[in-house]
């Protein structure tokens, strides 16, 4: 089985990051991951570079990130992928199968939010997982809980910065909906205690799309989905060579 992380930040993107993008790249390695998708903080949400910015300086900052992780990974056995996490009002998505020059093409993007970013994404071939759906924080107190099951492409139900039944709900949530199911850490750091997640495959993906294509047709197992309150043991995988 191979090991993706779905959900990663580094302090070269996100505010709340405390690990470069080439440290986390040989931390994964060390706990066994085949690959990584690095999903910092876009635009709306905990961005780490100035939005006072001009676009393309702002896109320039915000991928350092990934691109010091794709330098670390060369000649390394272990794959880097882009992706972004953005907020919309509190509800956040993780979009992969979009590039840092899709990013600098699309300065709207800037006062993009609800329908219209979906519609770009999924335009431009994207997949949008929403993250945490049913997480609890300080900061959305007194605020409603916001699904929109019809503009996203699968449910992470398992994170590991939630509660047991934060990740119960959102388990339930895609059951309900009949999505495809992620993991993620939701990592910032190397030396955090927090456990890993994301998915296992039975195969190798060496692209961000045939990591899409795979999660589309169900053959990632949850990693540590058991940790969830009330939540079934991951499913059993698929004994496939290819994605």
């Amino acid at each position: 089985m191979f090991k993706y992380e779905l959900h990663l930040h580094t302090c070269e993107g996100s505010l709340c990051g405390k690990s470069s993008g080439a440290d986390l790249v040989d931390f994964y390695i060390q706990n066994g991951y085949s690959g990584a998708v690095i999903t910092d903080h876009f635009y709306h949400g905990n961005t780490r570079p100035s939005r006072e910015l001009e676009w393309e300086q702002y896109i320039a900052e915000y991928t350092k990130g990934y691109e010091m992780a794709k330098a670390a990974a060369e000649g390394k056995d272990f794959d880097v992928f882009f992706g972004i996490e953005e907020r919309l009002e509190w509800d956040e998505y993780i979009v992969l199968g979009i590039t840092p020059k899709f990013l600098m093409e699309h300065p709207e993007l800037r006062t993009m939010r609800g329908k219209d970013f979906f519609t770009l994404m999924h335009k431009a071939g994207a997949f949008i997982i929403h993250v945490h759906p049913y997480r609890e924080r300080e900061y959305m107190k007194q605020k409603p809980i916001i699904l929109r099951p019809n503009d996203v492409d699968a449910i992470e139900v398992r994170n590991c910065g939630n509660t047991p039944e934060c990740d119960r709900r959102g388990y339930e949530y895609a059951k309900k909906l009949g999505l495809p199911m992620t993991g993620g850490s939701d990592r910032h750091s190397t030396t955090a205690t927090n456990p890993l997640s994301g998915i296992e495959l039975p195969c190798r993906c060496h692209s961000v799309e045939q990591l899409i294509s795979a999660i589309k047709d169900g053959k990632g197992k949850v990693i540590d989905l058991e940790a969830s309150s009330n939540a079934p043991l991951s499913d059993p995988s698929v004994d496939v060579e290819t994605c």
